[in-house]
C-alpha cells in the first residue's frame, strides 16, 4: 500500500562525492549507507522479484548551518543497488548505476529552502 505525502519531498544527492559531502553537513554518520547491504532481514519485508529483502535501514540525520545550528531534519535513504534486483526482463541484474546515489526524504515547506544550501 502507498501513499502520496503531499507534505514531504524526496532530494537525490548523486556523484562519487556524495556520502562525504553530506558527512559534514548532517548530524548522523552517512558513511554506513555506502557500505555493501548485510544479511539484515529486521529491516524491509519479504523481497520481490524486482526489489530485495535485504535494504540499508534510512538513516534520521539533521541538517546543519556553518555554525553547526539545527536547520532541518531528515531521512536519508539508499535505493537497491543492481546485484540486489533484477532487470527489467527478469533474467539478471539490473544496470550497474553511474555514479552512487542518496535520496533524502524532507518536509516539502522547506524544499526551497534546502536546495539554497
Amino acid at each position: 500500500m502507498a501513499c502520496h505525502l503531499k507534505a514531504r519531498s524526496v532530494i537525490r544527492f548523486k556523484g562519487p562525492d556524495t556520502v562525504k559531502f553530506l558527512q559534514g553537513l548532517v548530524t548522523n554518520d552517512v558513511r554506513r549507507l555506502s557500505e555493501p547491504s548485510t544479511d539484515n532481514r529486521s529491516f524491509g519485508a519479504v523481497g520481490t522479484p524486482n526489489f530485495p529483502g535485504v535494504a540499508v535501514p534510512p538513516v534520521y540525520a539533521a541538517l546543519l548551518t556553518a555554525q553547526g545550528r539545527f536547520m532541518h531534519d531528515m531521512f536519508l535513504y539508499r535505493p537497491p543497488q543492481p546485484d540486489e534486483k533484477l532487470n527489467s526482463t527478469g533474467s539478471g541484474p539490473g544496470p550497474i548505476p553511474e555514479e552512487f546515489e542518496l535520496f533524502a526524504d524532507v518536509d516539502a515547506s522547506s524544499l526551497d529552502e534546502l536546495l539554497e544550501v
